[in-house]
């Protein structure tokens, strides 16, 4: 009886080993693929930013003629600006007028 229950224990045991040592080998295979994959994608969303980051180089490099041209608008707009400040305060001076003559009608 004591060599029986020793065969039990050992049979299970190397069932179990074995059992454990087959998931273990699908385990590691499929974390590699997957390790795999996940390098593949990194691979493809970094070349993906790279184009990415270039074509917004060239913009950059397009722009950088830019400022001498919005600095010129800025000045128009200025301009305008002050010729508008100008028209609001003789709109005022005119409409303080006609609300003084307005008010010396009425007494």
């Amino acid at each position: 009886m004591d060599i029986v229950i020793w065969t039990y224990i050992f049979g299970g045991a190397t069932l179990f080993a074995l059992i454990v040592g087959l998931f273990s080998v699908y385990n590691g295979r499929m974390t590699r693929r997957e390790i795999e994959r996940g390098d593949q994608r990194t691979h493809t969303l970094l070349e993906r930013m790279n184009g990415h980051l270039e074509k917004m180089d060239g913009r950059l490099e397009k722009m950088n003629g830019r400022p001498e041209s919005i600095d010129g608008r800025m000045e128009k707009l200025a301009e305008h600006m002050e010729q508008l400040a100008l028209h609001m305060q003789d709109m005022d001076k005119r409409h303080t007028e006609l609300l003084t003559r307005i008010a010396e009608k009425i007494r």
